[in-house]
């Protein structure tokens, strides 16, 4: 149990976040209750393994330069608190809400969801707001281009290789309703943090409890994750036209071109765009291992 617990709060400690009880119950790699991992982390606390941060109900690892470093448990709790403004505060922004609002109205847009750090409401000021997109059955490279052209509109958007990315809109990820499927070979602890952190603002025709519903992998890796939303139906909101077909056949030719040519680490298929131009994805499996 001891060392299920130090796994989660060291895998956190990487994105500078103490989680708080709920979210290590969550996390938490092995069934259990929550009464025994709540006398667990008791234990440890009164061993002075963990402790808990100043006026909060986080918890970090005594002791380790990954999680205080020079800060006091005051100072710490109050970096936490300031990253939760800002990110509220970029949330809030007149131009993502608008943009927001707009996406929203596009009917091949089926969900929009908050993903990375912006999800945890753990974003730096510096930091730019990553989506994912769930989009209707064979309109993926057409809401790809709609999103960001309003992006563009809104002065949004990031551009590829721009480092420069403060409240900037990054869409990362784009899935057909048709394949929600993670990949296989994707299907790894960072993954499935993501899966279950991000935060659906747009949810239509019941996208976000299909996606989920569509990765019921993510419950092997967290068991106590497992939630009563496998009863959300399938169904088709808009019916494909021959215009509509062809105007995505033409979008797909232009982007697929345009994404070659400055490939990295993207994966693109016909059901799935992954856009992690720094595979941060990598790098994070790096520091599990």
């Amino acid at each position: 149990m001891e060392k299920s617990i130090t796994q989660v709060i060291k895998y956190f400690s990487i994105f500078k976040y103490p989680p708080n009880f709920d979210e290590i119950y969550s996390f938490f790699p092995k069934k259990t209750s929550r009464k025994a991992l709540k006398k667990a982390i008791l234990e440890m606390e009164h061993q002075k393994k963990i402790k808990t941060i100043y006026e909060t109900s986080l918890v970090e690892l005594r002791g380790q330069r990954y999680t205080m470093g020079e800060y006091t448990a005051r100072e710490y709790a109050k970096s936490l608190n300031e990253r939760r403004q800002i990110s509220e505060k970029k949330l809030n922004g007149w131009r993502f809400r608008a943009y927001l609002k707009l996406v929203s109205l596009l009917p091949q847009v089926r969900l929009i969801g908050l993903s990375g750090s912006i999800s945890m409401l753990n974003a730096k000021a510096s930091d730019d707001i990553d989506l994912f997109i769930i989009t209707s059955k064979k309109r993926l490279f057409t809401s790809r281009f709609l999103c960001l052209l309003l992006t563009q509109v809104f002065g949004l958007r990031r551009k590829y290789g721009e480092r420069e990315v403060k409240n900037k809109v990054c869409l990362n990820l784009f899935f057909d309703e048709s394949n929600l499927v993670v990949p296989k070979h994707k299907r790894t602890n960072f993954v499935g943090h993501e899966v279950m952190q991000m935060k659906p603002l747009v949810n239509k025709n019941q996208a976000y409890e299909r996606f989920i519903k569509a990765n019921s992998w993510v419950f092997k890796l967290f068991p106590n994750s497992k939630s009563d939303i496998s009863h959300a139906v399938t169904r088709t909101l808009i019916k494909s036209t021959i215009v509509g077909d062809l105007i995505e056949v033409v979008l797909k030719y232009v982007e697929t071109i345009l994404i070659n040519s400055h490939k990295t680490n993207e994966l693109i298929t016909d059901t799935q765009l992954w856009f992690h131009p720094d595979d941060f994805e990598k790098k994070i499996n790096g520091k599990i291992k």
